[in-house]
């Protein structure tokens, strides 16, 4: 027996801030994956960090199983330290996984709790762009997107410890819109400057903008940012280009598409 669980990362988020008074996030997944293998084939434990070990030891005391017979690896797309949800997806990789290969079924709303209560959460593990809490890991609402936009990801450079750098702006969200507002994804991303500044942001937004995308969110508690394209964009290698020239603190790191998914 082996079986391979993928689960997405994300780049930054759209949105971060307040409602109603609560931590509110939404979530940006990308096309760009944790992956965790499970086998008979070979034994041991392989890949996995403190984190991923207490979701492995969490999930096994869910479904009352007192050992775990087969051996798991687990690699991943998403480099540490730049919001890119890379701990969440190797969470939730780990105990879709584990559920797997034991004939049970986990919910993403029992993946979500379990994983908040291991460290703040990105919700990558819920299907498509949905608004969440990312300290008690609750659902609040799936999101709309008019596309599945390609998006230029450029880094800052450096890590951020997304655990001990738990901070949040106090950018207030009144209303949790169906459709995704771009307008309020620009505003908490300049918002979060004042938390964790990225130089030249508003002009890069401008400057984006004005060669045709359509917005640019930001990793709230790491280094990247996204430069959203639609899909019909022909010139988008050019663009990339033209932004890595004009900006050249910042290095363009992958290209990839935003990671909207079917329920299962």
């Amino acid at each position: 027996m082996t079986l391979k669980v993928k689960v997405c990362g994300s780049c930054g988020e759209f949105v971060q801030g307040f409602f109603h008074g609560a931590p509110i996030l939404i979530t940006c997944p990308i096309e760009k994956f944790s992956t965790v293998t499970i086998s008979d084939e070979f034994f041991g434990i392989e890949g996995l960090g403190e984190k991923s070990l207490a979701m492995l030891k969490k999930t096994l005391e869910f479904f009352s199983v007192p050992k775990f017979n087969f051996g798991i690896r687990l690699t991943s797309e998403l480099p540490r330290g730049k919001g890119m949800a890379s701990s969440s997806a190797d969470l939730a990789a780990v105990a879709k996984a584990v559920a797997l290969s034991l004939q049970k079924n986990i919910s993403a709303e029992k993946i979500s709790e379990m994983a908040a209560s291991i460290e703040p959460t990105d919700g990558i593990f819920f299907s498509g762009v949905v608004a969440m809490n990312p300290v008690t890991g609750e659902f609040l609402k799936n999101i709309s997107v008019p596309e599945k936009f390609n998006i230029a990801i450029f880094d800052y450079g450096g890590e951020v410890d997304t655990l001990k750098f738990n901070r949040r702006s106090n950018f207030q969200i009144s209303k949790l819109e169906d459709i995704l507002n771009f307008e309020l994804v620009e505003k908490s991303a300049l918002a979060n400057q004042e938390i964790l500044y990225k130089k030249s942001l508003a002009e890069i937004i401008s400057f984006a903008k004005n060669l045709g995308a359509v917005t640019v969110n930001v990793a709230h508690s790491g280094t990247v940012i996204g430069i959203f394209f639609h899909n019909d964009d022909k010139n988008i290698d050019a663009k990339i280009s033209e932004i890595a020239w004009r900006f050249d603190f910042i290095k363009f790191l992958t290209k990839t598409r935003l990671g909207i998914r079917k329920k299962n």
